[in-house]
């Protein structure tokens, strides 16, 4: 060999392994994947061995596609096979394999070749994207939560820059508003004011607190339950996020609840006040009209004046036990199926009359029948006529209105079903709006005069018929009270008989049991005078020793005795000894008829001699 041949193959050998030199030290210290392959793997780099769990030599026994995931393994093989062949499939591309120890991971690959003689090389990369893949994956179904949730959430999602301009708003604010709001100020767009709220949580949200709180935006008549937090974005500019609930229903709930609290508290007092009143004045009644049968003829017309006087105090005073009564725990309504349409005209005309309001009352055709105790929802009626008078001293008008409504879905506290609705609309000073939520509270009042029980009673009241009330007043506008009471079930209206007053001779025995003194007495003389023999009792024990030792006709049993059994524990003995004994039941309490059945006749104190005589005349006649 001549000198210059040897030296040039010299000089090439050097070269080709300063180049694998070069080579070498690149991919081994790379941090990704490098390979070259035929079918099997030719050479892979030690980042390709860390991302796979195989050495070198245990990869030269494997097919490039031996280490893939099965769902890839063939798109693999049909990519280097082809690639091989000298075509050119897409060069990059993600896929899955199976480690060493059996652990999934995601690759991505970035495949070429080189001709190499007479045949192809396969070269790649191979990244490690595994924990990309999962936080791809897990920032997906974030996304998706989050935007359920923003779909689902009943309230009001929005965030502020610190200018009070809106960065995000949710669907359900851009539809309550109505127009895209990204970009406006929030206190003109969604609270329709001039300057920033003063309920604005910003100032304090500045300072880095997070801020609960209920507000209530007098334009909307709404209450709204509020959260603001901070919130930075990546960039570092700081915003202010909100969550608003509407709870306003939740608010007239609380405050119907706490209505109702109050009321129960003053029922125990009510009811006591109320029967011992009433037995007061059933004593003053009987002996009036004790006075009355006695002296008969005798008396002239002025002692006739004065006797109708007493009465006539009598009568007022028994409607106020009946206001107090509509506070009392247990005090339902006697209620009759009945029209409304006579009783609003008759009850408004006697309010209104010689004052110097107008009224117009418009009912619709085909209202609805209600249940209705007359006398206590007459009440309510007036209640809330003379309510609109007063506001309205230098005169002005009052429209009432009365028409059927049909719920399909639950509305505050009605339920699905037939209700009748009754409007009273006043053009009065209106009630302030500090004032409203407590308008029907016991005992508050603005009115120097007033006593604070008027529209309390008829928010008892209507409450007992299963009805609801609610207000609605501007300050300067008038004030609007809605009704609305149950349509009744029955078709027809319940009409009272009506029996001709008879003068009342009797004979048999009655037994008289009532703990106060001034009633037995009462009672005793009115019968004996009518001809019947009496006997007394004042207590449990000494009824059921009277009625065990004797026959009686007639028993008139008080309902309740302070510390002692009253009519309704003393009935079973009662009848166990007498059978065929005919019951009254007496009580100051208003009754419910239907939980008294056994009774033959209920009377509610105070009544008068005349109205006991009939009912003893029914019953004995029968």
């Amino acid at each position: 060999m001549s000198d210059s041949k040897f030296l040039k193959e010299s000089n090439n050998k050097h070269l080709l392994s300063e180049s694998e030199v070069k080579f070498r030290a690149l991919t081994d210290f790379a941090a990704v994947g490098i390979y070259l392959y035929r079918e099997t793997f030719i050479y892979v780099n030690p980042a390709f061995e860390r991302i796979t769990g195989y050495t070198l030599e245990e990869l030269r026994k494997k097919k490039v596609w031996e280490i893939v995931h099965p769902d890839y393994q063939e798109m693999v093989k049909e990519r280097v096979l082809a690639r091989l062949r000298g075509e050119q499939p897409s060069p990059r591309y993600e896929i899955k394999i199976i480690t060493k120890d059996g652990r999934e991971k995601w690759i991505e690959i970035s495949a070429s070749t080189y001709k190499e003689g007479d045949y192809f090389v396969g070269i790649g990369t191979f990244i490690d994207i595994t924990e990309v893949k999962n936080y791809s994956q897990k920032l997906a179904e974030t996304l998706t939560e989050y935007k359920a949730i923003l779909q689902a959430f009943e309230g009001y999602i929005y965030t502020v820059s610190q200018g009070f301009r809106i960065r995000f708003a949710n669907p359900k604010l851009e539809e309550k508003i109505g127009k895209k709001i990204v970009g406006l100020t929030c206190y003109e767009t969604i609270f329709a004011r001039k300057e920033p709220c003063p309920w604005c949580s910003v100032p304090q949200v500045l300072e880095g607190q997070s801020v609960q709180k209920e507000i209530k935006i007098p334009k909307q008549d709404k209450w709204y339950h509020v959260v603001a937090t901070p919130l930075v974005y990546p960039d570092g500019e700081r915003f202010f996020f909100h969550l608003m609930v509407d709870i306003t229903q939740q608010k007239k709930t609380q405050q119907e609840y706490l209505r109702a609290t109050k009321l129960e508290s003053l029922s125990l007092l009510a009811s006591g006040i109320a029967h011992d009143f009433n037995n007061f004045l059933t004593a003053i009644l009987g002996n009036l009209s004790l006075l009355r049968l006695r002296l008969q003829k005798k008396l002239s017309p002025k002692e006739e004046k004065l006797i109708k006087q007493a009465e006539k105090a009598c009568l007022k005073a028994q409607g106020l036990t009946k206001q107090l009564l509509t506070f009392a725990k247990g005090g339902s309504p006697i209620k009759k199926a009945a029209p409304l349409k006579d009783l609003l005209e008759e009850t408004i005309s006697f309010c209104l009359r010689g004052s110097d309001i107008t009224w117009e009352l418009k009912v619709e055709d085909d209202l609805f029948l209600v249940d209705v105790d007359t006398v206590q929802f007459g009440q309510v009626v007036s209640n809330l006529v003379i309510n609109a008078k007063q506001a309205m001293p230098q005169g002005g008008r009052l429209w009432v209105s009365a028409k059927n409504l049909v719920l399909d879905e639950p509305q505050g506290s009605l339920k699905p079903g037939k209700y009748v609705e009754i409007s009273f609309r006043d053009e009065g000073k209106g009630i302030p709006e500090k004032y409203i939520h407590r308008i029907f509270d016991p005992y508050f009042t603005t009115k120097k005069e007033g006593s604070g029980l008027g529209l309390a009673i008829c928010y008892s009241i209507v409450k007992n018929h299963g009805g609801h009330i609610e207000v609605f007043s501007k300050e300067g506008s008038g004030t609007t009270f809605k009704i609305y009471l149950p349509a009744s079930k029955k078709e027809k209206f319940d009409t009272p008989s009506l029996v001709q007053q008879e003068i009342f001779k009797g004979q048999g025995k009655v037994l008289v049991f009532d703990d106060e003194e001034t009633v037995r007495a009462t009672l005793r003389e009115g019968l004996e005078l009518a001809g019947f023999q009496v006997e007394e009792a004042q207590d449990a024990q000494e009824v059921l020793k009277r009625a065990k030792d004797q026959t009686f006709d007639l028993a008139i049993l008080d309902l309740t005795v302070p510390g002692g059994m009253g009519a309704k524990e003393i009935f079973p003995f009662l009848k166990s000894y007498n059978p065929k004994i005919k019951t009254i039941l007496i009580s100051g309490y208003v009754l419910d008829y239907e939980k008294h059945k056994e009774f033959d006749a209920i009377l509610k104190k105070p009544f008068t001699l005349q109205e006991l005589f009939e009912t003893i005349r029914k019953l004995l006649n029968a």
